[in-house]
């Protein structure tokens, strides 16, 4: 069961997203996209197809059909989810309808930077008919609880639940009883998404002593069984960067980068049932099952800069020019010139997603079920006004834009930067979010220089994994480990661990040197990665034994 309703929140995920656009778009505070809703069932989705195996029989019986939900926001920290399922075997003649309300609660953390979420089961109805049997679900009890820790570039989360479902079958014949419990954990963030759900139903059948138990199916009502489902469920999102080159000669660039961005959905169920409902024979097996969406692509902007042609980091230039990372998009880039402070925050903030002044740079698929963003370098738009208000910029998770009071008026945090500065808004953000300082109370010295160390610090700060390092005083793997300054040794550790920073060929990672512009596009690109594929091995392929 912990595995059935991993599939389900998978379903949900993947539908919710459909649905959930305008929730997010009207309800800005609550607009992050942490985990799925919660359903107890063990199904996966695609924006065509929804497919489920029902197990309550003691024999596993695939079911697909059509999936629905609608997300309204309720009093307070409140948010209504209603899902309904109209589903049938390829013959026709099992079926199974289904409609579950949820309301999930809210709270805060004072500093917003975590939040706990409390989901329940509010209305439910379901009736299922296989082979000739009713089962009418009578009483349904389900909880679930979630934390979700929030940093600048990544949201991560874990939750518990537990739960009941009781079916009288054939009305008098026979009573069901479905335990569920389970856990998930995920993250989600600008260059992806990932939620691996485990789950378990224990299944109890008990024949009634005083009903009728005539029916005129071949299943047996008259014997007590038990049972047992195993799931592991995973919904991703992956976005990689693909290049794509150019047949004719006489063209003006000889090739591009685009996004390709697919949503999958994959479930591992192991059972143990009785054989023909015999409890005492087993029948034990495992399904595996999953539903791809259609993939989406986006065309990145090429730039014609003249000095990086044939250099080491003309890719990771070209690609986070292709994001708008840096200001101009054509002629010199100077990759050997030293990064300045501004031009190192504007392209972190855009390129992983914190925030973009055109909109966000993700476009996270709803075909796993997730809001649907739009391409890079386009502007979300709410559907209708909100009423809500937030301080935050854009989410590169979620796309939402931001929001202020009327007659709000712009303080900018430093008198070196005014609102009509370049880079202004990135800036802003990341000293918002906690990523950047000034270098004293009042000024941001926007022309001031990066040294490695700074832009590790940085890195590792947006990602949320400076408690990565060991305590106390861990030795690099760097000859000039004692020049590091102890307030970056932690995030420099992470970032030699997470493949985001190296040594130069001699062993020695020079913390005080000047970061140069190419070295600064190679190691947000490197972040990137980091985000697009180790932390997809982590989350997905580790856990669901994937090789």
């Amino acid at each position: 069961m912990n595995k059935a309703m991993v599939c389900r929140i998978r379903q949900k995920l993947f539908f919710g997203a459909l649905g959930c656009i305008a929730l997010l778009m009207s309800v800005v505070s609550n607009a992050w996209a942490e985990s799925s809703h919660l359903t107890a069932q063990g199904g996966i989705a695609n924006e065509y197809d929804y497919q489920e195996y029902v197990f309550l029989t003691g024999t596993p019986v695939l079911m697909k059909g059509k999936f629905k939900v609608s997300i309204s926001p309720g009093r307070g920290d409140t948010t209504t989810t209603k899902f309904t399922y109209t589903l049938a075997d390829d013959g026709g003649t099992n079926k199974l309808s289904r409609s579950l309300t949820f309301v999930e609660v809210s709270s805060e953390r004072e500093d917003k930077s975590q939040a706990v979420r409390t989901s329940q089961i509010d209305k439910f109805s379901e009736t299922v008919q296989l082979n000739g049997v009713k089962y009418q679900l009578d009483d349904y009890r389900l909880n679930k609880s979630q934390i979700v820790d929030r940093h600048p570039v990544v949201n991560y989360y874990s939750g518990n639940w537990e739960g009941r479902k009781i079916y009288s079958v054939n009305k008098t014949a026979g009573r069901l009883v479905v335990d569920v419990s389970g856990n998930t954990v995920g993250y989600d963030h600008n260059w992806g998404r990932s939620e691996t759900q485990r789950m378990t139903q224990i299944l109890q059948y008990t024949p009634s002593t005083t009903g009728s138990s005539t029916t005129n199916s071949a299943t047996n009502l008259t014997s007590a069984w038990d049972g047992q489902v195993d799931y592991t469920v995973n919904l991703s999102t992956d976005r990689q960067f693909v290049y794509q080159g150019n047949d004719p000669v006489n063209i003006s660039f000889s090739g591009g980068y685009l996004i390709n961005e697919l949503g999958d959905s994959s479930i591992l169920a192991d059972y143990d049932l009785p054989n023909n409902n015999d409890n005492a024979r087993r029948n034990r097996g495992n399904l595996q099952w999953a539903l791809q969406s259609a993939p989406k692509v986006a065309r990145m902007y090429v730039p014609a800069y003249e000095d990086i042609r044939d250099h080491w980091a003309q890719a990771d230039i070209e690609r986070l020019a292709g994001l708008k990372a840096w200001g101009s998009q054509s002629g010199f880039f100077g990759p050997t010139q030293p990064i300045t402070r501004l031009d190192f925050t504007c392209a972190f903030v855009r390129a992983l997603g914190v925030l973009s002044p055109d909109g966000p740079t993700g476009m996270i698929a709803y075909t796993a079920g997730y809001p649907n963003l739009p391409p890079p370098g386009e502007k979300q738009t709410a559907k209708r006004a909100t009423t809500a208000t937030s301080t935050a910029g854009y989410n590169g998770a979620t796309g939402a834009p931001r929001t202020k009071n009327k007659g709000e008026t712009e303080r900018a945090p430093f008198v070196d930067l005014t609102s009509q500065s370049d880079g202004y808004a990135e800036v802003k953000l990341a000293y918002e979010k906690g990523i950047m300082t000034g270098t004293s109370v009042t000024r941001f010295d926007p022309y001031g220089l990066m040294t490695r160390e700074q832009a590790a610090t940085l890195i590792v700060r947006g990602l949320g994994l400076a408690t990565m390092a060991p305590s106390g005083q861990s030795p690099l793997p760097f000859y000039d480990d004692g020049q590091i300054s102890p307030w970056a040794r932690d995030s420099v550790y992470v970032a030699q661990e997470l493949g985001i920073v190296a040594g130069d060929s001699y062993g020695y990672f020079r913390p005080g040197d000047i970061i140069t512009r190419a070295e600064a596009a190679t190691m947000l690109m490197k972040s990137i990665d980091f985000l697009e594929n180790t932390m997809k091995q982590d989350y997905r392929d580790r856990l669901m034994n994937m090789h």
